[in-house]
Parts: C-alpha cells; structure tokens; sequence
C-alpha cells in the first residue's frame, strides 16, 4: 500500500530524528583525520590513538556519537572484543570529509569515504597495529622521536616531495634509538597482503624502496611466507649492491605478542636478528 504525503513526511522526520547533532572538539577532528590517513580503524585502535587519557567505554561513547551525527560510518570488524562483542570499525563519510575540508583544509574530494573493500580491511587494521607497537616502543623509553607517516595523498599535498618508493609503501617510519649516539633512522614499511604476485608486484616494489637506501621492514602473515619473500628478495639485493640486512622481515603475530623490538627478524639471508640498536 503506498505512502500518503503525511506518512512520508512522518517517515522523513523519525529518520532525521535518529541523526544526533554533536560539535566537533578537536580530537574529534583528529580522529577524522586518523581515518583519512589509514582508512579504516578499529573502535579500540581509534581510541588508544586519539583518546587516551579517558576509559575505552567512554571513547567507545564519543566515537558512536561521532557516528551517530554522520562523520562516520561503522561496520563488524571480524575481530571480537570484551564481553563477547564483536569489535567495530570505524570510515569516514562524505559529511566527515567536508569537516576534515573546514578544519584541515583536506579537499573532500580526494578523501576516501564509504567501507573499505573486505579484501584490504585487515590489511588496514594490521598497519595501525604497527603503528600502535611502535608508539608502545616510544612510550616504554626505546626510542624517542617517533613519526609514522602514511596516508601518501594527505603528505603530497603538505610536503610535494615524496619518493615514489614512499608513496608505495604502506608507511615510512622515523625514530631515534634511546640512550644511543646513533643517527635517525628512516626506514619502509610494507605489510604483506600474502597476494602479492613475483614480477607483477613484488619486484617493482622492491626495486623502487631500495634506490631510497633506505632499509625495508617487511611484515607478513606467516613464517612460511617469508621464505619466498626472501627467495625473491635475494637477487634484487644483489642487484642493487645492497647487504642481505638491507630488508628483513617478520610475522605480525609475535611482533603483536612481542612488540617490535622484541620480535625476531629474519634477513634476507635466513640469519635471524632483532632491530635493537648495535652499540
């Protein structure tokens, strides 16, 4: 039976009455922006990153208001969290990508809005994983000075001057080791989707990190997955002039479990290391 105008009016305005008004503050802004940069984020992730200093129940609050007003939108993660419920991720909308234009001048139509394909959602939620890990590393005093920078369209348009090596990769990491005269280190950083294909994908990626110099962090799904990482890894090392330590790899479980620091690596070679500092 079809709607009479009333009805439709009616209708019109219970759906608009569900859409809670809420004033952006600025982490709120900021978590915007942390879901321009990685494109997806867990609700947990999104909380440790930008709402630190109050409860995750409270985080939990503010990030379903945020939604509930239209910045963002919300799906099932596939991961489960406390008391049995299942973890929520969190994506911009077109109405968040307008605030992130008013706020921080992003052109809204650059920004990726809607879910993200299933096939790249761990892959999204395992670099923030990296990330976190990393600024676990620099709050426990083992390195200092950290920056994690990935979103590659956002820092082309800040710095224009981004390798495309650092555009392919998933991020490029800064730091200084604590307690250590050493240099800055700048390093890749690829998370293997365990998709990649030999000459179509890997070895052009690889090609272009390494005429950066700098060294690769490589992060896969498995041990067995590092194997033929490093069977084609070998010969572009020897290619390019570069030592089996140039790029090193470990799986995401135990640098989860771990830490990075704390988690083996393997070289190129086979060898195994750790990337603590070598006084």
């Amino acid at each position: 039976m079809p709607l009479n105008q009333n009805d439709m009016v009616g209708k019109a305005l219970k759906l608009k009455s569900k859409k809670r008004s809420v004033v952006l503050m600025d982490r709120d802004i900021a978590a915007l922006q942390e879901l321009y940069l990685h494109r997806t984020i867990s609700s947990s992730q999104l909380a440790r990153l930008c709402f630190p200093e109050i409860s995750y129940e409270t985080a939990r609050k503010r990030l379903r208001r945020i939604q509930q007003a239209g910045f963002t939108g919300c799906a099932s993660s596939g991961r489960m969290e406390g008391r049995g419920r299942p973890e929520l991720i969190y994506f911009l909308t077109a109405a968040g990508a307008r605030a992130l234009e008013q706020h921080r001048g992003i052109s809204w139509e650059t920004i990726p809005t809607g879910p993200p394909h299933t096939y790249h959602k761990e892959h999204f939620l395992r670099l923030v994983d990296l990330r976190l890990a990393l600024e676990d590393a620099e709050a426990r005093g083992l390195i200092g000075n950290l920056e994690f920078v990935t979103g590659r369209e956002f820092w082309k348009e800040l710095a224009g001057d981004l390798t495309e090596a650092e555009e392919q990769a998933d991020a490029t990491i800064g730091f200084t080791y604590a307690d250590s005269n050493l240099p800055a280190v700048r390093v890749l950083l690829e998370i293997d989707t365990g998709n990649f294909r030999q000459t179509r994908h890997w070895e052009p990626k690889i090609r272009a990190f390494l005429k950066t110099g700098l060294p690769i962090w490589v992060i896969t799904g498995s041990a067995p997955r590092i194997f033929t990482l490093r069977k084609w890894t070998q010969p572009l090392l020897e290619e390019a002039g570069a030592g089996a330590g140039k790029c090193v790899f470990a799986v995401y479980n135990e640098i989860v479990e771990n830490g990075v620091f704390g988690a083996q690596w393997q070289r190129t070679d086979g060898s195994f290391t750790d990337l603590r500092p070598r006084l």
